[in-house]
């Protein structure tokens, strides 16, 4: 089964241990999203941790499991912020959801099963692409 983490999985695991069980499951493939890469990345404002993330994110790159979207999914993107209702225009407007929106194409890209911590931003876009595969924290 492939699989894919929101940043915050990793950021709380990195503080706190958490979500540990999900992120070393034996029997998935994981993947990350290259937009969970960006994040994680900026939020190294530490030699260790720039130190961390070359260590654990390096697997990823060398198998080839970073997800890169292709033009087609920008326009899907594209289209799908442009169909939210009126109702999310200050939720569009931030850096975070639209990042969410990436990861969230990413995963649907490859058929994984994306988790996340964040109820917010992918209850509204979960709620709109029916076809994205959530997993349980």
């Amino acid at each position: 089964m492939k699989v894919m983490f929101d940043t915050n999985v990793y950021i709380s695991y990195i503080r706190s241990g958490c979500y540990g069980e999900h992120l070393e499951r034996r029997g998935t493939i994981k993947y990350i999203a290259g937009t969970v890469l960006m994040e994680l990345w900026a939020g190294a404002r530490t030699r260790q941790a720039e130190r961390f993330l070359q260590r654990n994110l390096e697997p990823y790159t060398n198998s080839g499991r970073v997800v890169v979207l292709r033009p087609e999914h920008y326009v899907a993107i594209g289209q799908f912020i442009a169909d939210l209702p009126g109702q999310y225009g200050s939720l569009i407007q931030r850096a975070g959801f639209l990042n969410d929106v990436h990861i969230a194409f990413a995963a649907l890209s490859i058929g994984a099963v994306l988790y996340t911590a964040d109820r917010d931003h992918f209850g509204v876009i979960g709620g709109r692409l029916r076809s994205l595969k959530m997993g349980e924290l």
